[in-house]
């Protein structure tokens, strides 16, 4: 079906033609191109009965469909547009005749409600880094007024230093408008061009250029800001003014050392985030009172953590005390209070507590990606598993190229047994990056789950060749072996996990996984205890993960439970979801499948 290049607006909805696509305001609804295809159709012949044939033969042109495919389309669009004011539904069904649209549709203008701002080309030998910067200062601008759906600078960072088409790019980024800029500099004077141009038709909105010394960059974002703002026809309060002109420091240098941590830590690697560190530091000596460059700091050293880089004993106290800096320098910058969250959430098992900073983060910055992905793990750990599932959706509509946010999504899954649609998540992250270590090890815990073992050990072995031998992929891979049975290659590799762990940190968590799956549900137990008493960040995933299922019915659970003072009582993780689709937003066509029997541990020989 061609479909129509404008756009159309009734009641609070926005119906996009040329993209098939449907928004509620600003929040992309979850519903099938064929469905959008019918609501064309209606809506193309508003207040008239179209017949049901006319519309099969429309939205399914030499194909042969039954009726009922149109039915649950139909379905579908009302249960996502639900009643007018007035009480009356926008699709009528006429008996025995067909339907008939009977809302007031009306094409709008296409002023862009959702912008990619792609890092700037530095034009000769220019600073990369300041090309990213200058994007990264504009999203972060237009972010804070929520008036515009804005991706966030990981979402674009991969078009740093690359040939770019405006229209491909916001394609992939499913933007309505693309801005480009390129940066000439000469001495000590810096000039930028920017460009804003429809993704969908193509055609230039907005050109401007802008000349100063470098001294005065600040001043150049700010134009370009307020520039941008008036052709994007945002309407502007006097708090939206100052918001978008809103600077963290003055200090060039110091903002030239931020833009390096920004750059080294989007690589999420031992060494750049060893960068990263160095860089933010630097930025904090040039100017003590940046707040980002402390948040930075912070997000830096829970990384490290995460990643088994240093000890938590080395990591939290310096997460704690960058994020409180960058708070004690604005109480309003969302990003200091999820550093300051996970920092109470991962060490201090301050529950209570972590949930005020995220809400307070979610509060100050709702179009935030980084925010609601965070926000939603934090759910799962909780066992609020629809909450978590309708937030990381709502994190993949505001960065559908994130890699930690599409990751994310299929771990959510994973929580709630919904394994088919778990590995499909996975397999789209994959497509996106397929060196992506995090994304293997995630895609083999969905096949661990299935009972897929081959296919777990190797995505498992995938991850540990990607991250240069990780402890933490590598306890996975020796759990994957011994669900498989192969007993010699698990425990050989627990010896050489114990050689690592005489010189860094090991998460006696991953290593209870594996004790467990070797049926050694005592060694499980005891490597569980001492993470409680070393505070092992992983322990917050012991109220739901499904790698500990067999030990739940056991008192010393229980107590575990206690020692880390979770909110209320343990849930049945496989139940809330599975029946409550709709409500729990799975991903489109997921269909409702019985939970997949659990893998258990083989027997100890002897017992």
């Amino acid at each position: 079906m061609n479909a129509p290049a404008t756009l159309l607006e009734f009641g609070p909805f926005r119906l996009d033609g040329a993209r098939r696509l449907l928004w509620r305001d600003d929040a992309l609804l979850p519903i099938t191109p064929r469905a959008v295809d019918v609501l064309l159709a209606l809506v193309a012949q508003a207040g008239q009965v179209v017949g049901k044939q006319e519309l099969m033969d429309r939205v399914w042109p030499d194909t042969f469909v039954e009726e009922a495919n149109l039915s649950v389309n139909v379905s579908a669009l009302r249960k996502v547009l639900g009643r007018q004011g007035d009480g009356r539904p926008y699709i009528e069904t006429v008996s025995r005749r067909g339907y008939r649209f009977v809302g007031d549709a009306r094409p709008v203008a296409s002023a862009p409600r959702s912008l990619a701002v792609l890092p700037f080309r530095p034009l000769g030998d220019g600073d990369e880094m300041l090309g990213l910067g200058m994007a990264d200062a504009l999203i972060t601008r237009l972010g804070r007024l929520g008036q515009i759906v804005v991706r966030p600078t990981s979402a674009v960072a991969r078009y740093a230093g690359a040939d770019q088409d405006p229209r491909e790019a916001g394609r992939a980024l499913a933007v309505d408008a693309v801005l480009t800029g390129r940066i000439q500099q000469a001495a000590e004077r810096v000039r930028v061009t920017v460009q804003l141009q429809s993704a969908v038709e193509g055609t230039t909105l907005w050109a401007d250029g802008f000349d100063a010394a470098f001294t005065h960059i600040f001043d150049v974002q700010d134009a370009i800001a307020d520039r941008l703002a008036q052709a994007l026809t945002l309407r502007l309060s006097a708090t939206d003014r100052e918001r978008l002109r809103r600077r963290h420091t003055g200090n060039v240098d110091a903002y030239r050392a931020f833009l390096r941590g920004r750059y080294f830590w989007n690589k999420l690697t031992g060494p750049w985030l060893e960068k990263a560190r160095e860089a933010f530091e630097d930025a904090i000596a040039q100017d003590p009172s940046f707040a980002l460059a402390h948040a930075g700091l912070a997000d830096t050293f829970t990384m490290l953590a995460l990643y088994g880089l240093i000890s938590p004993e080395a990591a939290w106290p310096r997460a704690r005390a960058a994020a409180e800096r960058a708070l004690a320098a604005d109480e309003s910058l969302a990003e200091a209070h999820v550093s300051l969250g996970y920092v109470r959430l991962f060490q201090d098992w301050a529950w209570a507590e972590a949930d005020r900073e995220l809400a307070r983060a979610l509060e100050l910055n709702p179009a935030s990606a980084g925010v609601r992905q965070w926000h939603a793990l934090y759910l799962g750990m909780m066992g609020r598993f629809e909450e978590a599932l309708a937030e990381v959706q709502r994190a993949q509509e505001l960065d559908p190229l994130s890699l930690t946010v599409s990751t994310n999504a299929g771990f959510q899954l994973y929580l709630v047994r919904q394994h088919d649609p778990e590995i499909e998540q996975h397999r789209r992250t994959l497509e996106l990056e397929p060196d992506y270590a995090v994304g293997h090890w995630a895609m083999g815990l969905a096949y661990e789950s299935k009972g897929m073992h081959a296919e777990a050990i190797g995505a498992y072995q995938r991850a540990v060749e990607l991250s240069g031998g990780s402890h933490l992929f590598l306890s996975n891979l020796a759990r994957g072996h011994a669900l498989a049975g192969h007993t010699a290659q698990a425990r050989r590799l627990l010896r050489e996990i114990d050689v690592i762990a005489r010189a860094t940190f090991v998460s006696p968590y991953h290593l209870a996984t594996v004790h467990l799956a070797l049926g050694d549900v005592d060694a499980a137990f005891g490597c569980l205890e001492r993470a409680c008493r070393v505070r092992d960040h992983w322990l917050v995933w012991l109220k739901v993960d499904p790698m500990l299922e067999p030990l739940r019915s056991q008192p010393r659970y229980e107590r575990l439970l206690q020692a880390l003072g979770f909110p209320g009582e343990a849930p049945a993780p496989a139940a809330p979801v599975r029946r409550r689709r709709a409500k729990a937003r799975l991903p489109r066509g997921t269909p409702p499948r019985k939970a997949p029997a659990r893998s258990r541990p083989p027997r100890r020989r002897g017992r």
